[in-house]
């Protein structure tokens, strides 16, 4: 029995060719107090000792539908084997993350599901080493020297948070506009009002230029932008709820996407900051 912290005594209970249960109070201010004696048991050191290491490894894939994956990994239990590995997937803003759990012993299993992955998906891999994609492209900024601005309609300032989420952000963000009516596009990054009555809001070469202002403005390497129709209103045939533009300018040219998101207001404007990102992470992989 352990001592009680609070009001409830804690127990490790000893179980045949098993590890020990460990039997905690509830509340938390007397569970972590509790947790330093409970580790520290007998039963419980022994079994650590004893215990095999456990290696983890995590994919994250950037483009493909969820049903690719499952059926690229049905092949791979097919051809090959997966004995030993734990494998959990997760899709999560468009993103596909595979973590795959493992003891030493199935290191060769393992080294083949990445071989496969990386066959079947290659450069739409972008990250092997547990970085998510705001550490994968702070990195290259930081690597490239690099600097970027934002200039966003739909998103209200949403990148240019994510951008600064980061310790040390401030080495490659620059600032940002939330240019959210038409009169805030033109008089804080530049886009000409004409274009914006030619084309509308929503549109690739408001876009474009508002990517290139931010960068122009600020005096950045990079520029990145959002317009959109994040609804739930304000969607039309033409321009449907769920259709979004982004673009990054940089020094040589200008790249651009066109989205067309499901959910609702939320789910569209956080899956326009991620493929903002990745359009990002394309520029400073290509330069």
């Amino acid at each position: 029995m352990l001592e009680p912290t609070g009001t409830a005594p804690g127990l490790v209970v000893p179980a045949d060719l098993a590890p020990p249960v460990l039997v905690l109070p509830g509340p938390p201010a007397e569970l972590q107090a509790m947790w330093p004696a409970a580790v520290a048991d007998p039963l419980v050191t022994a079994s650590i000792r004893a215990a095999e290491s456990i290696r983890q490894e995590t994919v994250r894939i950037w483009g493909p539908p969820e049903s690719e994956l499952a059926a690229t990994l049905r092949q791979h239990e097919v051809d090959r084997t997966t004995a030993g590995l734990e494998i959990t997937t997760c899709m999560r803003d468009g993103e596909l993350e595979v973590v795959t759990r493992f003891s030493p012993a199935a290191a060769d299993s393992y080294a083949s599901l990445a071989a496969a992955l990386d066959a079947h998906f290659g450069e739409q891999i972008y990250s092997t080493d547990g970085r998510d994609i705001d550490r994968v492209v702070a990195d290259l900024l930081l690597d490239h020297h690099a600097t970027v601005a934002t200039a966003e309609s739909c998103t209200a300032g949403l990148l240019a948070g994510r951008l600064a989420d980061l310790a040390g952000s401030s080495a490659y963000l620059v600032g940002g506009f939330v240019t959210y009516s038409n009169e805030a596009k033109t008089a804080e990054v530049g886009v000409p009002a004409q274009l914006i009555t030619d084309v509308g809001a929503v549109s690739e070469e408001v876009a474009r230029a508002m990517a290139e202002g931010a960068r122009s403005r600020l005096g950045t390497t990079y520029g990145l932008s959002t317009t959109g129709v994040a609804g739930p209103g304000g969607g039309t045939p033409d321009k449907p709820v769920g259709l979004v533009h982004i673009a990054v300018a940089g020094p040589d040219r200008t790249w651009h996407r066109r989205l067309q998101l499901g959910g609702d207001r939320t789910t569209i404007r956080q899956r326009s900051v991620v493929s903002a990102l990745h359009l990002l992470r394309k520029a400073l992989t290509t330069t």
